[in-house]
């Protein structure tokens, strides 16, 4: 067998693993967003509570809201091109047909796949409902302090 064709070919390993490493940053960054914002909304909250403002100024806290979860599924939809990529990638080496892409990450998707990308992660189970949550709690809190 060819050493283009095994999976256990170093310059094989080393691609697939850039790739994880990638990967892992991606869901490293999602992860981040989720974080970021329990803090900041946690910080504005007190802030309004602490200088007397009131909930009625609570619709601040939808800002980082929106701006976190588009960030975050844009960092979900980068995820999913490189997984594809490397899917792809895995699809070639049992031909050999792979030299080429070798140590090279293909450019980036057009903006179409891209913001179809990103709109399809606004539909997933790990962003919808988290940052819809924070929403929701919000806007109670909102209704419950202002009556």
């Amino acid at each position: 067998m060819s050493t283009l064709k095994n999976k256990d070919c170093p310059a094989v390993q080393a691609h697939i693993s850039m790739l994880q490493g990638i990967i892992s940053r991606m869901a490293n960054n999602s992860a981040n967003c989720k974080t970021w914002v329990i803090t900041i909304i946690a910080a504005m909250l007190v802030l309004l509570v602490d200088k007397n403002l009131g909930f009625i100024n609570a619709w601040i806290c939808y800002i980082p809201i929106i701006l976190f979860f588009i960030l975050d599924c844009y960092y979900l939809g980068l995820e999913r091109i490189f997984i594809e990529s490397q899917k792809s990638f895995l699809q070639k080496v049992p031909s050999g047909n792979y030299a080429d892409e070798l140590y090279v990450i293909k450019d980036l998707p057009q903006n179409r796949k891209m913001l179809s990308n990103t709109i399809k992660a606004m539909a997933s189970f790990s962003t919808t409902p988290f940052y819809g949550l924070i929403a929701l709690f919000i806007f109670i809190l909102n209704r419950y302090f202002n009556g």
